[in-house]
């Protein structure tokens, strides 16, 4: 059978839009970014149309391409390379790869609820798509790592195997192989996100035996046979942090290198709680946790449950943020890790109200932004500073409140509003 018809049609359209097919591409026109596609999914959608119907489209619905800010003629061009596309697929899924895109059910849900737009429209990858699912904590660290390091991070996700709980990270040398290879040797699920040369590591006689076993998954946002780039290596990186449940920075250098660029990128975003070895004193981890990484002083050798630590240091630290009062001043130090909390400035939750509510923070901040958003649709920044809450923190929550339909987004602002109802009414 043809490659490409073991491809959904949509995913055929996504391929052609975004997909490369030789190293430099097929030299005549640039395939979509990730920013250009959400442009034009969004574009489809507002039409209850699908990637599948850009394949049949009329020469004039497709000029009208030019409300997404795309050119016509360069989306044309791209939707004629059904040969490229032909030879491509027919190679990657004859090697054991599997091709998915944004509109596939296979897609990962966490990658498109915590990314939003920024979630890749492809995912290129070899092994159960399903252990895509498995969440677990997300193991990085430099490339250039000391030993104690790399055996810190062997010992942990040895633990992880062990404990049944996956590990994700990006394949590359130092932290990243030392926690895979142990997470495999424990007889763990072991996430790999790569940036460069999938159809490579997908013959590695290793990853094949975990491929087989079904504990390995290696994933790709990249064409297949790419290189190292060094833009691909920081971009792929939200994608480890948001098929996590939790993160662990083991080492990282200070203000540069891809770990420092996706643990601060994750702080801004809040997509994940992000741990960092706090016994290993270098200066990029000591800034990480100044930042508001939570410190992690887990001993493989002393501690009995690795997830249950996980948890426990997550509620832990919550708690304390919210326990703070609201004239407590908080030092420059502590201004990025913590928060104190304000009281409502409305009276609309009432006393019966809160008490049929059981104690929990998030439903906690889902009553105070009942009475933050009761007259107009706020930012996120001007949510947190309302209540005097963390900025990732307050995008976490955000983001919870919207899948559950308890808010929504409004205007190109995106500003967050109450859903018809107040919460909880």
């Amino acid at each position: 059978m043809n490659g490409v018809r073991e491809l959904r049609t949509d995913t055929q359209a996504v391929l052609l839009l975004c997909g490369y097919f030789g190293r430099a591409g097929d030299g005549t026109v640039k395939p979509l970014a990730g920013g250009e596609y959400s442009r034009l999914a969004k574009w489809l959608i507002e039409r209850k149309r699908r990637p599948a119907d850009l394949l049949e489209m009329a020469e004039s619905e497709l000029e009208d391409l030019v409300e997404a800010k795309l050119d016509p003629s360069r989306v044309r061009m791209l939707l004629q390379r059904g040969a490229a596309l032909a030879l491509a697929a027919e190679k990657w899924l004859r090697s054991g790869l599997w091709v998915i895109s944004r509109s596939d059910d296979a897609y990962p849900k966490r990658l498109k609820k915590l990314l939003g737009i920024d979630a890749p429209p492809i995912l290129y990858g070899a092994g159960d798509v399903q252990l895509l699912l498995s969440g677990g904590l997300a193991v990085v660290g430099s490339r250039n790592a000391s030993e104690s390091s790399l055996e810190f991070a062997r010992a942990v996700s040895g633990r992880c195997g062990v404990e049944g709980l996956a590990v994700v990270s990006g394949g590359a040398r130092g932290i990243d192989s030392a926690a895979m290879q142990a997470a495999g040797e424990a007889g763990g699920v072991v996430l790999g996100v790569l940036a460069e040369a999938l159809l490579q590591a997908i013959r590695n006689r290793h990853n094949r035996i975990g491929i087989e076993a079904r504990k390995l998954v290696l994933v790709s946002p990249f064409y297949p046979e790419a290189g190292f780039n060094a833009g691909n290596a920081m971009a792929r990186n939200r994608c480890i942090y948001a098929l996590a449940d939790y993160a662990l920075v083991v080492q990282s250098d200070f203000n540069k290198g891809g770990t420092w660029a996706g643990a601060t990128e994750n702080l801004r975003e809040g997509w994940v709680p992000v741990f960092v070895w706090r016994e290993l004193q270098s200066a990029g981890n000591r800034e990480l946790i100044r930042k508001g990484a939570r410190p992690f002083d887990y001993d493989p050798r002393t501690h009995d449950s690795l997830r249950t630590y996980l948890e426990s240091r997550t509620e832990q630290q919550e708690s304390e943020l919210f326990s703070r009062g609201a004239g407590e001043t908080i030092t420059a130090k502590q201004e990025t890790a913590e928060y104190r909390t304000v009281p409502p400035t409305s009276t609309t939750t009432a006393p019966d109200l809160v008490a049929r509510i059981p104690l929990d923070l998030y439903e906690e901040f889902l009553i105070r932004l009942n009475a933050v958003l009761a007259d107009k649709p706020m930012s996120p920044k001007d949510i947190g500073k309302s209540l005097g809450l963390e900025a990732a923190q307050v995008r976490a929550w955000l983001r919870k409140a919207e899948v559950a339909g308890a808010v929504e987004t409004r205007g190109k602002a995106k500003k967050y509003a109450l859903v018809q109802r107040r919460l909880f009414e």
